[in-house]
């Protein structure tokens, strides 16, 4: 039963979590503006609205920032919820009642489910297509360019042939310089080059201009075969090229699982199938690893407890960072990639929790 204590401890949280949301997400933006400041009035066209397409750059780029910073917004609204409870030791006359720590926060807890909840929805359906537009804006505003180009793409086709895209213009779907290297139905070793190329959805590949073909038997001395080349046959298509280059968030767990049933052998996609699942749920983990830290120090040293909070925060994403690298270059299994991190945290942070109720 949902109490007056109860509702207090749920304002008090709420208030902070905004406060959190507002600071992070404005000092991230206001740090990237300054950063880029130059580019933005240098690029932006006469008889443009500097500050509408400004303003429009930056609100498509916020989904992206939001699920970025969403672990330090839910840690430090939970940290500065509990310091302020105990600057007027709100939290001890609370535990006097008979209530535990764990039964105090409660609230807190409770209201970190929607905003969870909130996470996976902004990550499956408002980032994904926010990141388009985001990305054509930046490539007018920081590089000045009408055309996005993406500089170097480089991934494998569901043959495991190595695709090298040099100077992909996503506008008019051409890619100035176009590498395939691999095995053939014989073994043999056979690169296909060439520029201006276009896919052919009907061919099911792409279309080249002054390609060449070079075919190498392996364990010979045989003079390579080359011949020219107006077509290279492949499953990788033009979005397929877009998915590979953008951002994890920028992609929806639809998408991720169908690139990871088409291309079994690329273990990135695996990751980002869990990912996808053990990233909200990492926010939570980093609350309760964070909080028994706050909790064990008085009111005039709480200081110290949110800063061991966010270093434990940052170091928990490095290592996250690190092991998904690993997972991506294949010496991790994908799945332990992304569950190990989370089992490590969660782990960690109820003994943590329990320790410090005791």
């Amino acid at each position: 039963m949902i109490g007056k204590m109860d509702r207090y401890v749920g304002r008090i949280f709420l208030t902070s979590w905004f406060v959190s949301l507002v600071f992070f997400i404005g000092l991230f933006g206001i740090v990237d503006f300054f950063g880029n400041i130059d580019d933005f009035f240098d690029n932006i066209k006469e008889g443009e609205s500097s500050l509408g397409i400004i303003g429009r750059f930056y609100l498509y780029q916020a989904p992206s920032i939001f699920l970025n910073v969403a672990p330090f917004i839910m840690l430090m609204s939970t940290l500065f919820s509990i310091m302020r409870l105990q600057r007027h030791n709100e939290f001890m006359a609370m535990q006097m009642t008979g209530r535990s720590s764990r039964r105090v926060l409660a609230p807190i807890f409770v209201l970190i489910m929607p905003f969870m909840g909130v996470m996976v929805w902004v990550q499956e359906s408002v980032a994904p297509s926010f990141s388009i537009q985001r990305e054509k804006l930046e490539a007018r505003l920081l590089h000045d360019k009408t055309d996005w180009t993406i500089a170097a793409i480089d991934m494998k086709d569901a043959s495991d042939r190595q695709f090298s895209a040099r100077g992909y213009h996503v506008e008019a779907g051409v890619i100035e310089r176009l590498y395939v290297s691999g095995r053939d139905a014989h073994g043999r070793n056979i690169s296909i080059e060439g520029s201006d190329a276009i896919f052919d959805e009907a061919a099911g590949g792409w279309r080249l201009r002054d390609g060449r073909s070079e075919i190498r038997a392996l364990g010979t001395d045989e003079d390579p075969i080359i011949e020219p080349a107006a077509f290279i046959q492949t499953d990788i298509r033009p979005e397929d090229l877009l998915s590979e280059y953008r951002e994890p968030f920028d992609l929806s767990y639809s998408e991720v699982l169908e690139r990871s049933k088409r291309y079994p052998r690329a273990p990135g996609y695996r990751l980002l199938r869990h990912y996808h699942v053990t990233y909200p749920l990492s926010v939570l983990l980093l609350v309760i690893l964070g909080v028994p830290f706050v909790l064990k120090q008085r009111p005039r040293n709480n200081m110290m407890g949110v800063g061991i909070s966010i270093l434990l925060c940052l170091g928990f994403l490095v290592i996250t960072a690190t092991v998904h690298d690993l997972g991506n270059r294949g010496f991790v299994s994908p799945v332990l990639a992304a569950w190990l991190p989370v089992i490590l945290a969660g782990s960690l942070g109820v003994v943590l929790l329990d320790a410090a109720d005791t």
